[in-house]
C-alpha cells in the first residue's frame, strides 16, 4: 500500500467489501440454518434485505467512514476510535443478551469511554493552540 502504484484506500476498501460479498454468498448454502423450512417467503425476503442493507451501511460504509476518518485524523487519535468500537460492540452485545452489564464490565466500559474523552481533549487543545500561535 506504500508503493507508488498503490491502489487508492476508498478503492482497496471497495474491492475488500466486494470481496467478503463474493465470499459470504459462496458460504451461503453452508449456512446451519433452513430458512425454506422455517420461514414465510416475506420474512426470508425480509430477512435478507435487512441482511444486504446491514452489510452495506453496517460494514462496507462503516469502513469507508474509517478510512476518511484515518486520513484526517492523526494516527494516535485515530485509534482512540478502535477503543469507542469496542464500548459500542459492548453495548450491542448487552442489549442482545437483554441485560445490564456487571460492575466490572461497566468500569471497564466507563474507564475506556473516559480515556477516549481525554485523549480528544488533548488533542483539541492542540489544535486550539496551534490555530491561537498561527494566527
Amino acid at each position: 500500500m506504500r508503493s507508488v502504484d498503490a491502489p487508492d484506500g476508498l478503492r482497496w476498501t471497495g474491492l475488500q467489501g466486494i470481496g467478503a460479498a463474493v465470499g459470504s454468498l459462496l458460504l451461503l448454502p453452508l449456512a446451519s440454518f433452513d430458512l425454506a423450512n422455517t420461514a414465510s417467503a416475506s420474512e426470508t425476503y425480509r430477512f435478507l434485505a435487512w441482511a444486504a442493507v446491514m452489510g452495506l451501511a453496517g460494514s462496507w460504509f462503516a469502513t469507508w467512514c474509517w478510512v476518511v476518518a484515518s486520513r484526517r485524523l492523526p494516527l494516535a487519535l485515530a485509534a482512540q476510535l478502535i477503543v469507542a468500537e469496542t464500548i459500542f460492540g459492548l453495548a450491542c452485545g448487552f442489549r442482545f443478551e437483554g441485560r445490564l452489564p456487571s460492575i466490572a464490565e461497566a468500569v471497564g466500559a466507563l474507564v475506556q469511554f473516559t480515556v477516549v474523552c481525554m485523549a480528544i481533549a488533548v488533542f483539541s487543545e492542540q489544535r486550539t493552540d496551534k490555530t491561537v500561535t498561527c494566527a
